[in-house]
């Protein structure tokens, strides 16, 4: 497990490399919200807003994870299978875009917070509910997409196993941010939390226990 500290360090300097990714996913948070912005005008209800912040961290997750394993393709694969496992490098994978996701949606919500106003009552209970969503998120796309990449780069498959497992997740998130936006108290959301960390935890020994047979060649 030590080599997984440096798997993340090298994922990230391979993305800091790739500065046209990262503008296209900044212009893409900037532009959507203000599009919806523009569209919805600024009297939104919480339910609306919720919606649309969780449809743009959605779209901008799957636009991150669906280039997770591209330098892990062709003769790469065969560099990586050198100096990691395939455990270690899941366990990168999972960790590293957890926490891409998790600036995205924190990104997205401020710019939210920018165009909509403050629309959370309880944000420690919102940011719990984001930060649980983007691990739930980070398994199951980055899973999805690991598999399709070793099945010859088939997007279909990757959304036919992704989307029914993100739909559970896309409500228990949902209800949870709800609850924070009206202000509901810790002890009313404990049960949806709970649920939603077991969920996630499911998810990521799945992938823990599946990525080894993806990983053979």
């Amino acid at each position: 497990m030590s080599k997984i500290g440096p798997l993340i360090q090298r994922y990230a300097k391979q993305e800091l490399r790739n500065s046209n990714a990262i503008f296209s996913l900044g212009l893409y948070l900037v532009g959507i919200t203000y599009l919806t912005y523009l569209l919805s005008g600024q009297n939104t209800a919480d339910s609306t807003w919720n919606t649309l912040l969780w449809i743009v961290i959605f779209f901008g997750a799957i636009h991150q994870t669906s280039r997770s394993f591209e330098f892990e393709s062709g003769d790469y694969f065969f560099y990586y299978q050198s100096i990691a496992g395939p455990r270690e490098t899941i366990v990168a994978k999972l960790i590293y875009n957890s926490l891409y996701l998790l600036v995205l949606s924190i990104t997205a919500w401020a710019l939210f917070t920018l165009f909509y106003g403050n629309a959370v009552y309880n944000p420690l209970i919102f940011a719990l509910g984001l930060a649980l969503g983007c691990i739930g998120f980070s398994a199951i796309l980055t899973l999805a997409n690991g598999i399709a990449e070793r099945s010859g780069k088939n997007a279909t498959l990757s959304s036919i196993l992704a989307i029914p497992l993100t739909i559970p997740l896309l409500k228990i998130v949902s209800a949870i941010n709800i609850q924070a936006m009206v202000g509901a108290p810790l002890e009313e959301v404990r049960e949806m939390i709970g649920s939603l960390f077991a969920l996630d935890l499911a998810i990521g020994l799945l992938a823990y226990l599946l990525f080894p047979y993806l990983w053979q060649d």
